[in-house]
């Protein structure tokens, strides 16, 4: 028995969709980890003395959460429509991580590791769509 072999390199919209995958299982993981770990939560609180600031980032990054795992199931079945998924998705990491950019800005570089945790994410999101656009854009979708 021969051991099995690599065919082919993972299409690009599956290589999106493990990305909005891992988005979606991330942001849980990151808000489990903001309200169990007073580190985490220093890390990410935008106002150290009113923990509700950054809790009201919640009930936005959860809806980022279903979108990412929508857009990651409907990329996997090569669905035009993921692409609205995917955009709503990007809109919404990108908009926070300006919402940060400004707010480290005027704050000294306070909260410079929230930041950084964005930057990342909303670069690998724009990433991630550009793939899916490749994939499922003018010429390339299905139904």
């Amino acid at each position: 028995m021969s051991a099995p072999t690599l065919t082919a390199a993972p299409s690009t919209e599956r290589v999106a969709a493990a990305w909005f995958a891992l988005q979606a299982v991330l942001g849980v993981v990151l808000w489990i980890g903001i309200g169990t770990s007073d580190v985490v939560r220093e890390a990410f609180d935008l106002v150290p003395a009113r923990a509700a600031v950054t809790d009201a980032f919640f009930l936005a990054d959860m809806v980022v959460v279903a979108t990412s795992a929508v857009a990651a199931w409907a990329l996997v079945r090569r669905r035009r429509w993921a692409l609205v998924a995917v955009g709503a998705t990007v809109g919404g990491v990108v908009y926070p991580t300006a919402y940060l950019l400004s707010w480290v800005r005027a704050n000294d570089g306070d909260n410079a590791v929230a930041l950084a945790v964005m930057l990342m994410t909303s670069v690998l999101s724009c990433w991630a769509a550009y793939l899916a656009w490749r994939a499922l854009g003018p010429d390339g979708g299905t139904t």
